[in-house]
């Protein structure tokens, strides 16, 4: 069993009116607030975006098919870069996280000691983050084999599944959304 990351780095940042990823928030790009955790709890990792320098040495970067699918269609196409083995667990991150490090621990460990097949954090509005989660790579690769994935939204990457709720611990799915989120970025 290996631990492998998709970041999701791509999208048109409608509501922020131009590409937030390459925002500084604490000193350096959005994007590469996720890269970094991701990097750095698995043993590879695949970005699927655009104009992404990686310098990691465990990252690749990809683009969704047909770019702008949408990230649904994006872990789809990480996870056919990653090729798992279907006992590997898959931790997949927006990009536009500002500190989803700290959850990483949490949502592997949940994973790893249940029979769930993923592990989501659920923010201070009771929402899931299907972008910030570890999945069963057994459970992604049999829902990508019956599904088509252009064009649907993230959220749908937890039908069917039996999913266990982690509680963010603080601001684990604190994103960046709009250029007011930014600016209340301390």
């Amino acid at each position: 069993m290996a631990i492998r990351g998709v970041v999701v780095a791509g999208g048109s940042s409608k509501r922020f009116g131009r590409n937030k990823l390459v925002e500084i928030v604490d000193g350096t790009e959005l994007r590469h607030h996720s890269i970094a955790a991701a990097s750095k709890a698995c043993a590879d990792v695949i970005v699927v975006g655009f104009d992404v320098e990686a310098n990691y040495s465990n990252v690749t970067v990809v683009r969704e098919n047909p770019p702008g699918s949408g990230p649904f269609a994006a872990v789809a196409a990480g996870l056919d870069e990653l090729a798992p083995e279907t006992d590997d667990l898959i931790v997949v991150l927006a990009g536009d996280l500002v500190a989803p490090s700290d959850a990483l621990p949490a949502l592997i460990n949940a994973v790893t000691n249940s029979p769930a097949d993923a592990a989501v954090v659920v923010d201070a509005h009771r929402r899931r983050q299907p972008l910030l989660a570890c999945y069963r790579a057994s459970a992604l690769l049999t829902l990508f084999a019956s599904t088509d994935p252009v064009n649907r939204p993230a959220m749908q990457l937890l039908d069917g599944l039996h999913v266990i709720e982690v509680t963010d611990g603080g601001d684990w799915s604190r994103d960046i959304d709009t250029p007011a989120d930014l600016e209340s970025s301390p």
